[in-house]
């Protein structure tokens, strides 16, 4: 198997978890635990998950920087797009953290990070 292959799997198994699992938790885990009114579960969920997605968001940090470099996109104005996004991302997480049960911060994660996916394919495939 090819090394760059090995790396294009590891990003894109890293933003399924990170994208994916911001998905399944606005669509499925939230919503119920909210009616449930089951306050401790939902934060011993978030901090599994966002110890889940620190790591998965330095495998996707890592290896997008790898591939970047092999295929000489650091000029690309859509890559430069992309990073402005994602630190976009990083600046909502981190107002999450200090301020959890606001809505539009979760909204706006899950939908930001949809943009660097987007971004991500558009980069890949022109």
């Amino acid at each position: 198997m090819q090394t760059w292959t090995v790396v294009r799997f590891l990003h894109i198994a890293g933003i399924t978890f990170f994208v994916g699992g911001q998905l399944l938790l606005l669509v499925a885990v939230t919503p119920v635990l909210r009616r449930s009114e089951n306050e401790q579960t939902m934060r011993s969920i978030a901090r599994r998950f966002g110890i889940g997605s620190a790591a998965a968001l330095g495998l996707i940090i890592g290896t997008g920087v790898a591939m970047a470099s092999h295929l000489q996109l650091w000029s690309s104005d859509t890559l430069k797009l992309k990073l402005l996004v994602l630190v976009l991302v990083f600046v909502l997480t981190g107002l999450h953290v200090v301020s959890p049960r606001t809505r539009v911060l979760s909204y706006g994660i899950v939908a930001t990070s949809l943009v660097v996916l987007w971004l991500g394919v558009k980069l890949t495939y022109g």
